[in-house]
């Protein structure tokens, strides 16, 4: 398997369930709700985490994680 990339959902379209990331490598990776392995969906500015696979369309991500918080991040309210 390629290495995990990290990146941001640049946009996502929650109807169609597809959308686009911008990976911390550079690329623009399509992503489509199937391949979201720990969630129902995502939503634009969420870190992620995914395997960028190259198809015939171009750039595409499987395996996606949400990036977690660390424990030791404080939150405010």
């Amino acid at each position: 398997m390629a290495d995990r990339v990290s990146g941001v959902i640049r946009w996502y379209n929650q109807a169609r369930g597809i959308g686009y990331i911008d990976g911390d490598d550079g690329r623009e990776v399509r992503v489509d709700s199937r391949v979201i392995e720990d969630a129902t969906f995502v939503v634009e500015g969420m870190r992620v985490t995914y395997v960028p696979v190259e198809d015939e369309n171009g750039w595409h991500a499987e395996h996606l994680n949400i990036a977690r918080r660390s424990q030791g991040t404080a939150r405010h309210e």
